[in-house]
């Protein structure tokens, strides 16, 4: 049986084991730790399982993980996103469908700050929905706008994709947060759009809002100003060179806690609350991560990655042919398992193919989050989709109706990113 054989009967057992619902962490430590043995024996699989996770987890990119982790988990306590809300609702509710159109851009600012779709996806399910409810706003429109919304945390930075993807790919955090800011807000107006067009032809799905005076909306934005300037400060101490994403994230989260001091919505027990969670979450990651790596040593071992990169560039197609492919697989993927299993299993395996091909590192890693982003709220996993079906009681069924006009204008903005790929390198490069 041939090294590459191996790989992929490992990527196959992988599929299965997260499939029988097995811990993602576990799930990869077991098939890496197991390939070892097959290809080089129980001594090279120890030496592997006792130094390398450690070794890689030993770097500075890692620290990232747990300050942006306390920043969202701060975040998500306080009223922080019912003010974001507030400020979008105000601005943007009485236009067609404004309503959701608010939810989908306050889901932009919050992913802006949390980092993450699920904590996204559960504040604004229980901000959002009640609001959407009273208005008469159809299920299938209310629920998809929070579920599409949700994915754009992981776009705009600061991301734990981007994070992640940097650890896989030894690319800079900072570099890789700015190539997101862009496409994120291009991805907020076709959705703001989409919803538009969607309730300018069906007025039932989403009547206008109420009206606020000038004197309402002065006064919503009064209220997330001390969060707006949270965001510059992170995002423009990192594009600025001011600080590195490990420092920006902890100045975030000092951020976050002052303001939650300043409004006087943070105690004791809400603090220990977000530590505990802090350190569930940090520890789910690192847990991951160790598994990651454990699979990354058995991948490399049995040369799979070669092998693809082999094929891929003796295909007799064009790159934009070969890259299509590559969005299908993803689009496939994303209908199978989660976002961040299916990162840690493709872009080990397809990176050097991508190199080889002439595409550019920074830019890849936005394609492979925004195709995360397509396959959070693709049928028929769509995990976003299933948190709201569970916070809301509507039936999946409903929301992926809903979905359409937002996986319709997902499409088109990727579409877009490929044609013009100066919208996700351009911040990065002029750093």
């Amino acid at each position: 049986m041939s090294m590459e054989l191996i790989g992929i009967l490992g990527v196959i057992a992988l599929i299965a084991l997260i499939c029988c619902r097995v811990w993602i962490g576990a799930a990869l430590g077991i098939v890496g730790f197991v390939g070892v043995i097959v290809l080089k024996g129980w001594t090279t699989a120890m030496g592997i399982v006792v130094s390398s996770p450690f070794t890689q987890l030993d770097n500075y990119t890692t620290t990232a993980i747990p300050m942006f982790t306390l920043m969202g988990m701060i975040i998500a306590e306080t009223s922080i996103g019912n003010n974001l809300f507030d400020f979008a609702n105000k601005f943007l509710g009485r236009q067609p469908g404004g309503v959701a159109s608010a939810t989908v851009f306050a889901s932009g600012l919050m992913g802006a700050i949390t980092g993450s779709d699920n904590v996204s996806c559960v504040i604004m399910s229980k901000m959002a929905l009640p609001e959407l409810k009273k208005l008469r706003y159809h299920d299938s429109l209310s629920c998809a706008s929070v579920a599409a919304g949700a994915p754009l945390a992981i776009l705009i930075p600061p991301s734990m994709a981007f994070i992640m993807y940097a650890m896989l790919t030894e690319k800079s955090v900072g570099t890789l947060f700015m190539a997101g800011i862009i496409p994120g807000i291009v991805m907020v107006i076709a959705f703001i759009l989409a919803i538009t067009i969607a309730c300018v032809k069906n007025k039932e799905l989403g009547p206008k809002g109420d009206k606020f005076t000038r004197k309402e909306k002065l006064k919503s934005l009064v209220g997330v100003i001390p969060t707006l300037i949270l965001f510059v400060i992170v995002l423009g101490s990192i594009y600025m060179g001011w600080c590195t994403a490990t420092e920006a994230g902890a100045l975030g989260a000092l951020g976050a806690f002052i303001i939650s001091l300043i409004k006087r919505e943070m105690t004791l027990k809400k603090l220990r609350v977000i530590l505990v969670e802090t350190v569930l979450s940090v520890g789910f990651v690192l847990f991951m991560l160790v598994g990651t790596f454990i699979f990354i040593k058995f991948v490399a071992l049995s040369k799979l990655p070669m092998a693809i990169t082999s094929l891929v560039i003796s295909i007799q197609a064009p790159r934009a042919v070969i890259l299509v492919m590559i969005a299908l697989m993803y689009v496939i993927l994303g209908m199978l398992m989660p976002q961040i299993p299916m990162m840690i299993l493709t872009v080990p395996l397809l990176y050097p193919a991508v190199l080889q091909l002439g595409y550019d590192p920074i830019w890849f890693g936005v394609f492979v989050v925004m195709m995360m982003a397509l396959g959070a709220i693709s049928p028929p996993i769509g995990m976003d989709a299933f948190i709201v079906s569970g916070i809301s009681k509507v039936p999946v069924t409903t929301i992926y109706k809903g979905l359409v006009p937002f996986i319709v204008a997902d499409v088109i903005v990727i579409v877009l990113c490929c044609l013009i790929p100066e919208i996700v390198t351009f911040l990065p490069y002029v750093m």
